[in-house]
């Protein structure tokens, strides 16, 4: 796994790049698959939504034809398809989600909302907030990809609020997690949002500047992302 998006010392700001690849994978496997159903069976809707506005515009048509599904059924439907999860912007807020691996958070909470509340409870947070109306009309012009990293001891693709965090007894029971992030215009007011969930043993891919970025972090940015103890454990191990 390339780890150059990890900085030292850590961002946390909306930085991001044009993109120019797929939205999604176009032969996904059948571990996520897998997973998906199974997460949908232990957190039912929490994961997902769709809302009046999402129905009333044929949203979910331009979705297909972006996607090149050919399928019936709702947003929820298509996302079950993929190893990516998915969310629509349309006008600056959430009108459709299908988050079966969630980072923290229940997704159908946020249906409606505008991004400056979806973003409010990261830490630190006061570049992202102020540019979120830039960012949105972005968008909604360009496709970008951005990533989000953290290093947990949760070994599941999925981290909804329910899952158990285990304890640290050993070096081996810490994971990387990756969300890659996609977004990409469907039409001027309106941007589908893709993402790919990664989890692997942090020592298969450890390279130190992945705890220089840790001890670079703010003490609110380490509560917010379940890295004290970690922090502390990783300073006193030899690695």
């Amino acid at each position: 796994m390339n780890i150059d998006f990890v900085k030292v010392p850590f961002l946390n700001n909306p930085s991001m790049q044009k993109y120019e690849g797929p939205i999604v994978k176009k032969h996904p496997s059948d571990f996520y698959l897998e997973e998906k159903k199974r997460s949908l069976e232990d957190f039912d809707k929490d994961l997902y939504g769709e809302s009046k506005l999402f129905k009333e515009l044929q949203i979910l048509s331009k979705v297909k034809k972006l996607l090149d599904i050919e399928t019936p059924g709702s947003f929820l439907d298509i996302s079950m398809k993929l190893e990516e999860d998915l969310a629509i912007m349309h006008c600056g807020k959430l009108e459709a989600i299908a988050f079966c691996f969630p980072s923290g958070w229940i997704p159908r909470n946020g249906l409606g909302q505008d991004f400056q509340y979806l973003h409010n409870p990261v830490a630190d947070n006061e570049l992202l907030l102020k540019s979120s109306n830039k960012l949105t009309e972005y968008m909604t012009k360009h496709r970008i990809q951005r990533w989000v990293w953290n290093v947990t001891t949760i070994n599941e693709l999925s981290n909804h609020p329910k899952v158990e965090r285990p304890d640290i007894t050993s070096f081996e029971d810490l994971y990387f997690r990756l969300e890659t992030q996609i977004s990409t215009p469907v039409d001027e007011d309106t941007s589908l949002f893709s993402v790919h969930v990664s989890v692997v043993p942090l020592h298969t891919i450890w390279d130190n500047k992945i705890l220089e970025s840790i001890n670079s972090m703010s003490h609110n940015i380490l509560k917010y992302k379940n890295l004290v103890e970690i922090k502390n454990y990783l300073n006193t191990i030899k690695i």
